[in-house]
């Protein structure tokens, strides 16, 4: 993941309408969480905190199709 820089972390839901808006505006992306689905399973979605990451040359594109989520 060193050749990706940080865009979003948020909730499930949150990161659900992250990732509808890059694939939208065709931002190629990577999601992931902080624990894991086998915490997912356990406690649920609600403790569990979502990432999405982005290439470098899309950031800038990618932090102003999110702005409208702040």
């Amino acid at each position: 993941m060193d050749d990706f820089v940080l865009v979003f972390n948020g909730s499930r839901f949150e990161a659900d309408l992250a990732k509808g808006l890059l694939e939208d505006a065709s931002i190629p992306h990577f999601l992931t969480s902080e624990h894991g689905a086998g915490f997912v399973l356990r406690a649920g979605s609600i403790l569990e905190r979502y990432y999405i990451y982005v290439n470098p040359e899309d950031k800038k594109r990618a932090e102003d199709t999110l702005a409208v989520l702040n």
